[in-house]
């Protein structure tokens, strides 16, 4: 219900690039809100996958993706995506520190000015200084951290 509810939404018109974390429950947001094939370019990025606090964060294997989601073939980015992709307990204890800035940098380096990342709380937390609601858009200013307003 609360991707659904984003469809529509006047703050993700005119989105020109969308990136998504490759966890089962952000792709299942982003193909509710904008589609299995959304009007603008897509990126499935592990990047911003959630930090690894319990095995429920741990995400599964590309094959099983496919699988599941076979519309994600044709989604830049998932043919790059590693097999086993996912942070583990043992390789995300520094995800602050390694991964909030790689994907800044990323988001940087594209070329799109209007871009709606589709991911996870305690990331989202570390980028904006607060937790967002689920399915709540907030707006970064490409380059900053912590300049976010909220929708009403």
């Amino acid at each position: 219900m609360q991707a659904l509810a984003l469809q529509g939404d006047p703050q993700l018109a005119n989105v020109e690039l969308l990136v998504v974390s490759p966890l089962s429950r952000a792709i299942q947001t982003a193909a509710l809100a904008f589609g299995e094939m959304p009007h603008c370019r897509v990126i499935i990025s592990p990047l911003h996958s959630e930090r690894w606090d319990n095995e429920c964060d741990e995400g599964r294997p590309k094959s099983e993706l496919a699988k599941e989601f076979p519309f994600l073939e044709r989604w830049s980015g998932f043919d790059d995506l590693a097999e086993n992709w996912t942070p583990t307990g043992d390789t995300d204890r520094d995800w602050v520190r390694r991964r909030v800035p790689a994907f800044l940098e990323f988001i940087r380096a594209q070329p799109e000015q209007r871009v709606c990342v589709v991911g996870h709380g305690a990331f989202f937390a570390s980028l904006l200084g607060r937790h967002l609601r689920n399915g709540e858009v907030a707006t970064l200013t490409k380059g900053a951290t912590r300049n976010v307003t909220r929708d009403p």
